[in-house]
């Protein structure tokens, strides 16, 4: 188990679970968030047993996006049961340089949004709570690096 800003994560899990989470562009401090329909939620999708976590959520980005993240540019924000789901959720924020658009896939859109624009967004139930946490993680990673980003 690794501990981060006070939060549990387990880095290795044996049974299925939901990896989600969003980007951070640490250029324009705006976090990518998807929009299916009317509501907008994180980007995640199913892991299988025995996969790390962190290595679920950088390759559900890659099918998402087709976007190859780097394992050290990936940190954990919490996790929780997920009771709509039935199974444990992973959070996590995975920091770019830059935000690339990536438009539409299949019935979503992919838009990079501002943390204080998300309050003015309908959110899937767990999502919003997800960025709500979220923010509440980079903003005490930036606190403990000096008000910078590395």
């Amino acid at each position: 188990m690794v501990t981060y800003f006070g939060l549990c994560y387990t880095a290795t899990v044996q049974t299925s679970f939901y990896a989600s989470g969003f980007l951070y562009s640490l250029k324009t401090h705006r976090i990518l968030l998807v929009q299916n329909d009317l509501l907008w939620s994180t980007l995640g999708g199913e892991a299988g047993a025995g996969e790390e976590a962190q290595t679920a959520f950088a390759r559900i980005i890659n099918q998402l996006l087709n976007l190859n993240l780097k394992t050290k540019d990936i940190y954990p924000v919490y996790d929780y049961f997920h009771d709509e789901r039935d199974k444990n959720n992973f959070v996590f924020y995975a920091e770019v340089k830059n935000s690339k658009e990536f438009g539409s896939l299949k019935n979503n859109t992919f838009s990079w949004v501002a943390f204080n624009e998300t309050s003015k967004l309908p959110f899937t139930a767990h999502s919003k709570q997800d960025v709500i946490v979220g923010e509440r993680v980079i903003n005490a990673k930036w606190r403990a690096n000096g008000g910078q980003f590395f």
